[in-house]
């Protein structure tokens, strides 16, 4: 969210809105630093329950060619699906019964790729709704175009005082960004004609006005103004002054202001794709001309003069330049003969980030790590597509997308990973050099444990084949250890289980020789339950303990989630379902904020059968529906894991039907809507959420709200219920916003019904 106030833009935000009641396509249009983007923003405060499945932000910026929108949409939405089909199909599939809105930011440069998505999207859903923002029309059938235009002006001819001008809307961010600076400043009868001439020639545009208030620390308006015309008539001419000439000007006036070093880090953080934080800005900008140390106090003045956005972020800040300023600092950087330098610095600085998470992935830092890997995503798919562009740099596209395995593994990277991984293989055969194979080799095992998440056994063995060629016979070595454990995956998931059993303990057997406690602890549980499918329980439970036991020395926790499972797993097996049901919350509880939906699904199974034996029907059943959703939000089933946890499962259903009326399995079995995997876990570990409102508390809602919701079930207009109360329109569109947000509610339908029922 932004961190300065929103100011103006009512009658937008109203008429926006309107145009999202009447059309499921509405596109912002308007010249660059209009305040497109702004406004799709502050939209999203007021839109309340009139998207229960959400709304969603995606910055189309830093995707460079058409091909990659769909996928850069389906991983913003973390879309979990580890089938291979396209990322339309996967998008699609997610979107379906949905009521969603989709805002796409920045679509200019990809447009045509947006309009057959947008298309597609609006032609296979219908409660789908989608915001554009783009200088251009998309053109696609049923588009309303909503033209943002520059804040109002005052008008020359006839000024008044102060206060009368104060409510114009440029003036007002004028005022508003002087006082972020001087808490002092306001409107006086001395300034008030230079603040109104300021504005006016600035043609009422936000990022101008925000450009150019950063110099009232130092000048008076009088002196800006001044300053300032004498620019633009220098910059534009005197005639034919675009809106878009108007802020190249402001921009060229602001960079001309800034001091050398400030226009050279200026440049080389156009660089950067999304956000960046303050090490990845020390090294990549700093070098010659602008020293190490000195990084942090420019980029500082940068974000007083508006050029660069600082976005707090729990413990730290994170920095973004918007997009109309990236690309005149890219323009800089050309010049300035930088631009290959930069992007080398930029992957070498990711790439180094990739390795230092996967290198920490079996530490107390993983979580961290992970979540470290997605708020850095933009700038990774850059540094990815730098690497693949660049003759020299094909085994660093390798190396990245191989230090980068966590992130695939996590579900809504898993298409997108594989593609990555396909592209960097095909861009970097087997080179001459130990390091070239060496890196290829580690690649190959990874394409392959992303290819068999998607059930793709085939072209996992083909992989595994090249890899345990390049490997050799030298010895222990990480890429023949997953070779292995890998083909032990395969022979596991097709009930092989004698034979998965052996490659599992030579991989083991590998990994405890060369010390790869991460290779060891995906192993360890994946034998573990292959003892458990044999019926060898105490096997199993020892795995899982020693697994367990080294997760705690090292501070790893999502491999001992799974273990943890197995042990629930054989522990109920073993018919005691009060011990099983405390392991399985505990590892349902380690799985939180990994978004992992294979491991929170398996669990979530689990459950269903502990309920089922503890004769708990209806929680069973209700379980068995959570697990259900989570699967379908993978696109796959339990089973694709092999078939003894499947019978396991046909069991349960079977209990049910024999246990539960029709009716009550009917209800039980009623499918839950969720937006994440956290939430199907505190499904099954907080059961008994606190009321909603919509239980029936009349007292949520304040006197005037209780007055206009009967009116509402009365099945009065908005214009009428005005009329009746004597109040404006306006008004009343607040007050149904704010009731159907406590409510919980979407349609004034729903408020009759609560009325009816609550008197």
């Amino acid at each position: 969210m932004p961190t300065t106030r929103f100011v103006g833009r009512r009658t937008d935000l109203e008429s926006v809105r309107r145009r999202l009641a009447e059309s499921r396509l509405v596109t912002l249009t308007g010249v660059g630093g209009v305040g497109k983007t702004r406004l799709a923003v502050e939209l999203t405060r007021t839109l309340g329950g009139a998207f229960p499945d959400g709304i969603r932000m995606i910055d189309l910026s830093a995707v460079g060619e058409t091909g990659q929108i769909a996928q850069a949409v389906v991983t913003a939405l973390a879309v979990i699906d580890r089938s291979i089909g396209t990322p339309e199909s996967k998008l699609i599939a997610h979107l379906t019964g949905r009521r969603t809105l989709l805002i796409l930011d920045n679509c200019e440069h990809v447009a045509e790729g947006c309009s057959a998505l947008i298309e597609e999207i609006l032609d296979h859903t219908e409660q789908v709704r989608v915001l554009a923002t783009s200088r251009r029309t998309l053109g696609v059938p049923g588009e309303h175009l909503y033209p943002v235009q520059p804040l109002a002006v005052p008008d020359m001819s006839r000024l008044s005082g102060p206060e009368d001008l104060g409510a114009v809307e440029a003036v007002q961010l004028l005022v508003d960004r002087a006082r972020a600076t001087q808490p002092e400043f306001a409107l006086t009868d001395a300034n008030l004609a230079a603040a109104a001439r300021l504005c006016v020639r600035l043609d009422g545009l936000p990022l101008a006005i925000e450009l150019a208030s950063t110099r009232l620390r130092s000048l008076s308006v009088q002196e800006l103004a001044e300053r300032l015309e004498t620019r633009l008539d220098l910059l534009t001419g005197h005639g034919g002054r675009t809106r878009q000439r108007t802020l190249r000007a402001v921009m060229e006036w602001s960079h001309s202001l800034c001091s050398p070093r400030q226009r050279l880090l200026w440049a080389r953080l156009s660089v950067f794709a999304g956000t960046f934080d303050l090490r990845a800005a020390e090294a990549v900008c700093a070098g010659a001309g602008l020293p190490h140390d000195d990084v942090l106090d420019e980029l500082d003045q940068l974000v007083a003069q508006s050029v660069v956005t600082a976005e707090p972020t729990g413990t730290t800040v994170r920095f973004r330049l918007l997009e109309t300023i990236r690309q005149y600092g890219r323009e800089r950087l050309t010049e300035l003969g930088e631009l290959d330098d930069l992007r080398n610095r930029h992957l070498d600085h990711y790439l180094a980030t990739a390795r230092e998470v996967a290198a920490g992935w079996a530490t107390p830092g993983q979580r961290e790590g992970l979540s470290r890997l997605r708020s850095e995503y933009p700038n990774l798919r850059a540094a990815l597509d730098h690497a693949l562009a660049a003759a020299d740099r094909g085994r660093h596209a390798l190396e990245l997308v191989t230090a980068l395995r966590q992130l695939w593994y996590a579900d809504a990277y898993l298409s997108e990973g594989r593609d990555w991984l396909e592209r960097a293989l095909l861009a970097a055969p087997a080179g001459a050099t130990h390091e070239d194979r060496r890196a290829r080799a580690d690649t190959l095992w990874v394409a392959a444990w992303v290819t068999l998440l998607q059930g793709d056994h085939e072209r996992a063995a083909a992989r595994l084949d090249e890899c345990e060629s390049l490997a050799g016979s030298s010895g222990p070595d990480r890429a023949v250890g997953y070779v292995s454990a890998l083909r032990g995956t395969s022979l596991l998931f097709r009930d092989r289980l004698p034979q998965a059993q052996a490659a599992y303990e030579q991989a083991a057997t590998v990994f405890r020789a060369i010390g790869d406690m991460e290779g060891l602890l995906w192993t360890l549980f994946q034998l573990a339950i292959t003892a458990s499918h044999q019926g060898d329980g105490v096997r199993a439970e020892r795995i899982c303990r020693e697994s367990i036991e080294i997760s705690e020395s090292t501070g790893e926790r999502l491999c001992r989630s799974y273990a943890v499972w197995v042990l629930a797993f054989d522990t109920w097996r073993r018919a005691d379902a009060a011990r099983a049901e405390k392991f399985m919350a505990e590892g349902l509880a380690g799985q939180r904020d990994f978004h992992d939906a294979v491991g929170v699904a398996l669990l979530i199974e689990l459950a269903a059968w502990i309920a089922g034996t503890r004769d708990e029907p209806a929680t069973s059943a209700r379980f068995l529906s959570v697990a259900d959703s989570v699967w379908e939000s993978i696109g796959t089933r339990l089973t694709a894991f092999g078939p003894p946890l499947q019978e396991h499962r046909l069991a349960c259903e079977e209990s049910l039907r024999a246990r539960l009326e029709p009716a009550a399995l009917r209800v039980a079995r009623t499918p839950p809507r969720f937006t994440s995997v956290d939430d199907a876990i505190s499904a099954v570990l907080e059961p008994d959420p606190k009321p909603a409102p919509r239980a029936g508390r009349p007292s949520v809602l304040t006197g005037r709200e209780r007055e206009i919701a009967h009116l509402l079930a009365d099945g009065l207009s908005n214009r009428e219920i005005a009329a009746r109360l004597v109040i404006s329109p306006r008004t009343v569109d607040g007050h149904v916003e704010r009731i159907l947000a406590k409510l919980g509610f979407s349609t004034r339908t729903q408020v009759a019904v609560w009325v009816a029922r609550n008197g």
